[in-house]
């Protein structure tokens, strides 16, 4: 079934997986809070989907129904006075190895990620 499954995100109701040739509802992965996904991408040598949002990358492990890992800028404290939208992750991909995750932002930067389960490095 892996080359039929599919993945929709938006607002406020996480990630969802299905079948897309029979069109039924695997499960959902919600998140904690209320995030806008922007993004969702299938890693190419693991069972991870990982979403963008406006709070990061989060990667769930689709076997085992769990958060991998979340990946999280490090920037300066925006200016509560500031009226400037947060920088949020946009679009996502994996390189073909499945080892770096290219992830793009709204603040015009594409950011690497090198990934493995509970560490994570950008360069």
């Amino acid at each position: 079934h892996d080359a039929f499954l599919g993945a929709s995100g938006g607002k406020e109701c996480g990630a969802m997986l299905s079948y897309l040739n029979e069109g039924n509802l695997l499960f959902s992965l919600p998140f904690d809070q209320v995030y806008i996904i922007h993004a969702l991408c299938f890693a190419p040598n693991r069972y991870w989907l990982c979403a963008g949002t406006d709070q990061g990358i989060r990667i769930w492990d689709l076997e085992g129904k769990g958060i991998v890992d979340e990946l999280k800028l490090d920037l300066p404290a925006r200016d509560p006075k500031s009226k400037a939208l947060p920088t949020s992750c946009i679009s996502l991909a994996w390189s073909a190895d499945g080892n770096t995750l290219f992830a793009g932002y709204t603040d015009s930067l594409i950011r690497a990620w090198q990934v493995t389960a509970g560490q994570n490095t950008i360069f």
